[in-house]
């Protein structure tokens, strides 16, 4: 009865542990991700492909895949906006840095089995077939740079309204002008 309370306590000690691994992990592959598409790198599709390969086969259970879909299309947005936000600034480093991953050494196999390059095998829990994972004729920078020009004319309109818009403008011609 001892040893099945320990082995209790010790699975529910270690178990939030990996699941807080699995969400920094999809949310670390998430970020880059969406500065992948930003910088348009040209192994994106593919990059896109392989993460959320991961993010199904690494998955203890359908709610942690959720969650875990969840929180890398936040961060792959996040990643995004922050990127057009700043002019796409440095992009030319992160297609380099982009192109260069490790994740681009991982075997995929059809059933969602995945070799990384360091030698781990992560067998998913039940097999898919990975082709439906990812679209990739699908024009998901489209319409991701859509979104973001929505975005920043509504920014504008509100500052216009707010009269923020004007102030800003007088500001930068008077610093101009000097």
């Amino acid at each position: 009865m001892k040893k099945v309370l320990i082995t209790t306590i010790i699975l529910c000690l270690t178990a939030p542990s990996v699941r807080a691994d699995y969400l920094e992990d999809v949310r670390n592959l998430g970020y880059i991700s969406g500065e992948g598409i930003a910088c348009n790198a040209p192994r994106y599709r593919s990059y896109e492909l392989v993460a959320r390969a991961y993010l199904v086969s690494s998955a203890q259970s359908d709610e942690e895949q959720a969650e875990g879909m969840y929180a890398y299309n936040e961060a792959k947005a996040r990643a995004f906006l922050k990127k057009r936000k700043s002019g796409l600034y440095d992009c030319g480093e992160v297609r380099e840095r982009f192109e260069n991953q490790e994740i681009f050494k991982t075997k995929l196999y059809k059933n969602g089995k995945l070799k990384m390059p360091d030698g781990k095998v992560i067998e998913p829990r039940q097999e898919y077939d990975v082709t439906k994972l990812y679209d990739i004729n699908s024009n998901e920078r489209e319409h991701l740079n859509e979104y973001y020009e929505k975005l920043a004319q509504k920014n504008i309109k509100r500052a216009q309204e707010s009269g923020i818009y004007e102030k800003i403008r007088r500001a930068e011609a008077t610093a101009t002008a000097r």
